[in-house]
């Protein structure tokens, strides 16, 4: 016995609705509002009214047809937007829009598409979907009861009421997902520098469980394009915070040739004038060239701006200039030495200093950099050492 699962045609059909709705609000103006399951599978409302309706037609079956011309996929379609514009007081819609997920080449189908570029008129479609329902076809009596049902409902309509929708009718044919996938990026106003396929993939999830606490609470799935830009904007910020973290120190790797050339430089002379122990000097030796390391890949990707780099080695200066204050006069009757080794731990042991607005964890950069101002005699540790143009001033 072959049980038919439908499940997976379900999921599937669910998926398309979220995935043309995250579409149409990346497309719609200021101010949309778009619906899933409401009034339609997917539909547009801008100002109180609604400005487009789509039904989504989807098969993974290979010989399947999309909007068969005695189907019931086009037939009850027709019926429940004739319903809706008659409804009293009812405003029409602009746009009805049909979206399969394969090109579909039935008659009606075609007509329906060659309208749409003006090669057909929209009584070419009437007159076929009036010759197509009064045709019998082959099948069981019962089906053909059914369905003929169906498109009598319909026909009864006037020419005038059935042109009015025909005029209306667009058929949306599944093009390439990555083109569409560029298009709603566009749409949304993504940043060139963010991972697109992380930020439209985390919109879809959003949605997807917005969608899914909406319906659970029986509210109707509605979505402002103004919610979505907001979860834009914030999955871009955390995208850029995870981008502009800097490496992990042990993912950067300096050479003993670095090491040895940097024992030479200013910054170990001022850790020298105040007594440090070898392990200081090591650590800020590595600090040092892992800082001026990611500095630099961070200035060349464009993570961070120049200004921050700026404002960022003012804020450590202002901070050592306070700590430079209180343990000189703190520590007043100790040696200098232990004074400024005092100031050297409080600068650079555990002290964090944010980068760009965001934590920045790994010691070496606030290490790092308070050596490399020591480096360019901007800081320093002994608190009787004056610079050459301090002096001179």
């Amino acid at each position: 016995m072959r049980l038919k699962n439908t499940a997976a045609a379900q999921a599937a059909g669910y998926i398309l609705q979220l995935e043309r709705a995250l579409y149409h609000l990346a497309l719609a103006g200021a101010g949309a509002v778009v619906a899933v399951e409401h009034l339609d599978d997917v539909a547009v409302q801008r100002d109180g009214r609604t400005v487009l309706q789509e039904q989504d037609k989807s098969t993974t079956a290979p010989g399947a047809k999309l909007l068969a011309d005695r189907g019931k996929s086009i037939w009850r379609t027709l019926e429940i937007w004739l319903q809706q514009r008659e409804a009293p007081e009812a405003v029409p819609c602009e746009r009805y829009l049909f979206f399969v997920n394969r090109p579909v080449d039935t008659p009606i189908a075609t007509l329906m598409k060659r309208r749409m570029r003006q090669k057909a008129s929209s009584l070419d479609v009437l007159a076929a979907l009036r010759a197509q329902g009064t045709s019998p076809k082959k099948s069981s009596a019962r089906t053909i009861g059914q369905a003929q049902a169906l498109i009598d409902r319909v026909l009864q309509r006037s020419d005038e009421d059935l042109t009015a929708l025909i005029d209306r009718i667009e058929i949306v044919e599944a093009g390439d997902p990555t083109a569409d996938r560029v298009a709603i990026a566009n749409g949304l106003g993504l940043s060139r520098r963010v991972n697109v396929d992380d930020i439209l993939d985390g919109l879809f999830g959003w949605l997807t469980r917005l969608m899914r606490e909406e319906w659970n609470a029986n509210r109707p799935g509605l979505i402002t394009r103004d919610a979505v830009l907001l979860q834009k904007d914030a999955l871009q910020d955390r995208q850029a915070r995870g981008r502009l973290l800097p490496r992990a120190a042990s993912d950067i790797v300096v050479s003993e040739a670095d090491r040895a050339g940097a024992l030479s430089r200013t910054f170990v002379e001022h850790l020298g004038r105040i007594e440090v122990g070898s392990d200081d000097i090591v650590d800020a030796v590595d600090h040092f060239l892992k800082f001026n390391v990611e500095k630099h890949r961070l200035v060349v990707e464009g993570e961070i701006a120049d200004r921050e780099w700026r404002d960022r080695g003012e804020r450590l200066r202002t901070r050592w200039r306070t700590l430079m204050r209180r343990h000189s006069r703190e520590m007043k009757p100790r040696p200098a030495r232990e004074i400024g080794q005092a100031i050297l731990a409080d600068a650079t042991y555990e002290h964090q200093e944010p980068l760009d607005g965001q934590p920045c964890i790994e010691t070496y950069m606030t290490s790092g950099h308070y050596h490399r101002l020591a480096d360019e005699n901007e800081v320093w540790w002994d608190p009787n050492y004056l610079p050459e143009r301090i002096r001179e001033d």
